[in-house]
């Protein structure tokens, strides 16, 4: 199917699901794809260019009317393929994700942060993230983490030494006291009230922006290809400053990258940033003790990720999977 062809179905499909919000106890929706004789629609599709996107669901249709290339758009849909492939799998291996056990899982958030339901919404809604977006992003995971144990669990086990050795190449990540200098793309958010159409404008470009940066091009190529959307774009450099006086945001990012290093989109209040670590200095290690928890469970999600890839190759070989966009 040609691009053009490609944009008139999304366009109808918009259509359908505009219609649906209207006829009241009949649904209209259009099939998308089918996975192994499972349709999937395009209401589903559309939560899951959110999910991917990380915007709020009813602004995906901002994305749909206005994307041109269709590899983002299939990309949004082989996400949702994927988690079909993996919740047949677990059927197939008697061991469904239940609501419950999502259910159980969102209150145990609950429990460990000492939130109540309504601090937790209101901390969800600055986010633009709603409830039931949240508990089908812990449902992927949860899903994510069982065909993976069910599976690979071998593969993904970390050994004491591991993570020792683990220790000692990222030790730089880990320094107490250490100043970091950063190379930052930034996009403000609108100054209209967020969950604007431009405000979702942003969040899609930080998107591209941050597959522009891994395809090899500069903050700067970034940021001049992305002007025309963003005007108000901007690259800069920072002089060191110590690590605690970053945003909360961009702080939790730098100890998560190495040297050389760049962030995917991190979106604060003011806006989205991709950041680089150009370079660091100062500091002392800590114990190994103090950080053993926190990098075992690194190194077991590393793994557990290049895993769960080598298992979605499998499921797709053996799958028949019609794609109807």
């Amino acid at each position: 199917m040609n691009s053009g062809k490609l944009l008139q179905a999304v366009v109808f499909l918009l259509f359908l699901a505009a219609l649906a919000s209207t006829a009241g106890a009949r649904v209209v929706d259009g099939v998308v794809a089918v996975v192994n004789d499972e349709p999937i629609t395009f209401s589903e599709f559309r939560e899951s260019v959110a999910e991917t996107l990380r915007i709020p669901e009813g602004d995906a249709d901002i994305y749909l009317r206005e994307e041109k290339d269709r590899r983002r758009i299939l990309g949004a849909l082989e996400t949702l393929i994927d988690s079909v492939l993996v919740r047949q799998e677990l059927k197939k291996l008697d061991m469904p994700v239940t609501d419950k056990a999502v259910d159980r899982s969102v209150e145990s958030v609950l429990r460990t942060n000492n939130m109540s339901e309504a601090d937790f919404l209101a901390a969800l809604a600055t986010e633009g993230i709603s409830k039931d977006t949240y508990w089908r992003r812990i449902r992927w995971q949860m899903e994510r983490g069982a065909v993976v144990r069910a599976m690979k669990l071998k593969e993904v086990t970390v050994t004491e030494e591991e993570t020792k050795a683990y220790f000692r190449e990222n030790a730089e990540r880990f320094l107490v006291g250490a100043e970091v200098q950063l190379e930052t793309l930034y996009l403000p958010f609108p100054p209209e009230s967020p969950g604007t159409d431009n405000d979702v404008r942003i969040r899609i470009a930080a998107q591209r922006a941050s597959e522009i940066v891994r395809s090899g091009a500069t903050f700067t190529e970034a940021s001049s290809l992305l002007s025309s959307i963003v005007p108000d774009v901007t690259t800069f450099s920072s002089g060191f400053v110590k690590t605690e006086d970053l945003l909360p945001e961009i702080g939790r990012e730098v100890g998560r990258l190495k040297t050389g290093e760049t962030s995917p989109p991190i979106f604060s209040e003011g806006g989205a940033h991709l950041i680089k670590v150009l370079e660091r200095r100062g500091g002392t290690l800590p114990e190994f003790s103090a950080v053993r928890t926190m990098l075992t469970e690194e190194l077991f999600d590393r793994r557990s990720e290049k895993a769960f890839f080598d298992i979605l190759v499998d499921l797709k070989k053996a799958a028949t999977i019609d794609i109807r966009l």
